[in-house]
């Protein structure tokens, strides 16, 4: 995506007393629920689906939290490298 159609993509919202975001109906947002993922000074906001697809997995929360943070390091360095600036 070019930085041009991002651009088009972005909004500013609201937000109310109650600390309650409006998205504006030209974003294209369908979920009833978010999670929001704090990331650096900003914030990711997620849309949760209504059917939740349940698995099994044998591993802990801990050992899957690790893993997770251990692959989005490797991911920065893979793109650190990339870019050239690594």
């Amino acid at each position: 995506m070019n930085r041009l159609n991002m651009v088009e993509r972005l909004a500013i919202v609201k937000v109310d007393s109650q600390r309650r975001i409006y998205i504006p109906r030209e974003v294209s947002f369908e979920a009833e629920k978010a999670i929001i993922i704090p990331y650096g000074a900003s914030f990711l906001l997620i849309p949760v689906p209504e059917k939740v697809i349940e698995i099994e997995v044998k591993a802990s929360i801990p050992e899957l939290k690790k893993r997770a943070e251990e692959k989005a390091k490797r991911e920065v360095v893979t793109r650190l490298k990339t870019r050239g600036q690594m």
